[in-house]
C-alpha cells in the first residue's frame, strides 16, 4: 500500500470516527432515559438476556469475518452504558 492509500484510509477512518461519536452520544442520551425509568421502577441496570440477544443480532448482521471485533465493541458499549446508568441512578438517590 502506498502512502496515498494509507492517508486516504486514515482520512476515511477519521470521518467514520466522527459519525460514530455522534451516534454514541445519541445512544448515551437514550441510556439516560432508560436509567431514569429503571430507577423509578426499581429495575436492575443489567439485563444479560437483552445484551446477548443484541450481540447475536449484530454479529449476524456483520458476518463472521467481523463478528469477533463487533462483539467486543458492543460488550464495551454495554459495560459503559451500565456504568453510566449506575452512576445516574446513584446520583438521583442522593
Amino acid at each position: 500500500m502506498d502512502e496515498t492509500k494509507l492517508a486516504d484510509a486514515r482520512k476515511e477512518i477519521d470521518a467514520i470516527n466522527a459519525r460514530l461519536t455522534g451516534l454514541l452520544v445519541e445512544r448515551m442520551k437514550q441510556v439516560d432515559i432508560v436509567a431514569q425509568w429503571k430507577r423509578e421502577n426499581n429495575m436492575p441496570v443489567s439485563v444479560p438476556e437483552r445484551e446477548e440477544a443484541i450481540i447475536e443480532k449484530v454479529c449476524s448482521q456483520c458476518g463472521s469475518e467481523f463478528a469477533p471485533e463487533v462483539e467486543k465493541i458492543f460488550r464495551a458499549i454495554f459495560r459503559a452504558s451500565c456504568e453510566r446508568e449506575e452512576r445516574l441512578i446513584r446520583q438521583e438517590e442522593k
